[in-house]
């Protein structure tokens, strides 16, 4: 018997009937009894729960009485289907509000223990759901996990854990030469279709030219010394139902989202290149002067707490500057809190901003040592306009997405001077380019918000947001495009 990967992840177009797949994959391994505690599985909302088990689920038994319908019971239940001696039960990925670095649990998700569970739309549902699925199946002996959606942000949900798999991609053989030919490999879309002189289009074959049935292929691994994770990724290009001519012609269309086309047509991850910050846009705000070990100041100091150690204290130092918005001088890792005291003196910090969590006793003890200049930072989702500074209990509350987007146009106009180009500054823009803008509906209103979101180490990124705040303090305008 082959042993079924840990982790299988499906990075697609829409409408591939990869939902499909996967019910009917559950519900074949719970009638045989492979998943004898149950499944889980996730969809991005409470709405979609509801829809899919009353549109797609119920037709599915319904259609089905002999294969399918007789092992089932609770069917009068939208959530929760009894499947031999498990139940497979369908849920929300959403979880509840982030207060103070805490994100809260739906009940939803507690008490139920499960064999695997498939997240369906993983990039729509809260980066942390894996903790709390973790958890209801920690008694299982099997813990298998499917991934599927449509990518959105590269490096990000899906798309993240596409680059970790075995990547697997369709391959058609062409019956003309034999040649096997990628249609979703980098750099074969648009080259990959050829329009012949009667309108038509085909899927071409990269040797000789000839058109490639979609439906004569096979999938075949560009890493295949992965075993524990299995990942697919498929387009439109490859659907039999699709007429190749029309996404040719949608392709072509200047009214066509480039973003949407991608993601949902070709089934990439793509993001705007205002959204994100790139490696060669944070380095070319490097000027020819070195890290300073010192500065007469005054300057200004941001501290991100955490990391793979989180006695890790990731430091952003910085001044104003008569001809950018603000000059960095220092940039540093440090482990411990006894090395704050000293860069507070050197550098004559004139207000300093550091991560209230996770280690809030030890940053007010800091505060207290240097009271009216350290302040702890709360990001708050609801707070509109001016940084609220809070000198009795030292704390500065800011909203998230509007200091982020601050401290970010700053680099992307160029009004943010850096050190020259050293191991520590690459370090640094690695951590600023791993976030990025993303747009997020809100499950009970329906109103859609941008969030930035973590795609990697990103401590520096919001040491520089720290940094920045404290830049912008209240005697300055508030935020960087006001100056």
């Amino acid at each position: 018997m082959t042993v079924q990967p840990r982790i299988k992840v499906i990075r697609k177009a829409t409408q591939m009937a990869m939902t499909e797949s996967e019910v009917l994959n559950c519900l074949h391994s719970m009638i045989h009894g492979l998943y004898p505690q149950g499944v889980l599985y996730l969809f991005p909302s409470q709405d979609e729960v509801a829809d899919f088990s009353s549109s797609r689920f119920g037709p599915l038994i319904k259609d089905n009485p002999e294969a399918i319908g007789r092992y089932i019971q609770d069917t009068n239940r939208v959530n929760l289907k009894r499947i031999g001696r498990g139940h497979l039960y369908f849920r929300s990925g959403r979880l509840g509000a982030n207060i103070q670095g805490s994100m809260k649990t739906s009940s939803k998700l507690k008490s139920i223990p499960v064999d695997h569970t498939v997240h369906d739309e993983y990039d729509e549902m809260s980066p942390n759901i894996d903790e709390f699925v973790d958890g209801r199946m920690a008694k299982s002996a099997i813990k298998t996990k499917s991934y599927l959606a449509n990518p959105t942000l590269p490096d990000y949900g899906t798309d993240k854990k596409f680059q970790l798999s075995d990547q697997e991609y369709w391959f058609l053989k062409c019956e003309a030469c034999g040649t096997w030919t990628n249609l979703d490999e980098e750099g074969a879309f648009p080259d990959c279709l050829h329009e012949l002189k009667d309108g038509s289009v085909i899927r071409a074959c990269k040797k000789c030219g000839r058109a490639l049935d979609p439906r004569r292929g096979d999938w075949i691994a560009a890493r295949p010394s992965i075993t524990d994770i299995l990942g697919f990724t498929i387009s439109h290009l490859n659907a039999s139902w699709i007429d190749p001519a029309e996404i040719l012609k949608k392709y072509r269309d200047p009214n066509t989202n480039r973003g949407n086309f991608t993601r949902l047509v070709l089934g990439k991850a793509y993001i705007e290149a205002e959204n994100r910050l790139s490696i060669q846009e944070i380095l070319s705000c490097c000027s020819s002067y070195g890290i300073a070990s010192s500065d007469p100041g005054p300057c200004y100091m941001g501290i991100d707490q955490g990391g793979v150690d989180r006695d890790l204290l990731h430091i952003v130092i910085g001044k104003k500057d008569p001809a950018f918005s603000g000059k960095i001088v220092h940039v540093t890792i440090e482990k411990g809190w006894s090395e704050l005291d000293r860069l507070m003196k050197t550098f004559n910090i004139a207000r300093c901003v550091i991560d209230a969590l996770p280690e809030i006793d030890e940053a007010r003890k800091f505060a207290r040592r240097f009271p009216g200049k350290v302040f702890l930072s709360y990001y708050n989702e609801n707070q509109k306009g001016a940084y609220k500074w809070n000198e009795k209990d030292y704390t500065v509350t800011t909203n998230r997405t509007e200091s982020l987007d601050s401290s970010h146009k700053e680099v992307q106009t160029g009004q943010l001077l850096l050190p020259k180009q050293c191991d520590i500054i690459k370090t640094y823009a690695e951590h600023m380019h791993n976030t990025a803008k993303k747009l997020e509906e809100d499950e009970e209103t329906g109103s859609k918000r941008y969030i930035y979101v973590k795609l990697g180490p990103d401590h520096f990124r919001h040491a520089q947001n720290y940094e920045a705040i404290a830049r912008h303090d209240a005697q300055t305008p508030r935020y960087a495009h006001d100056l």
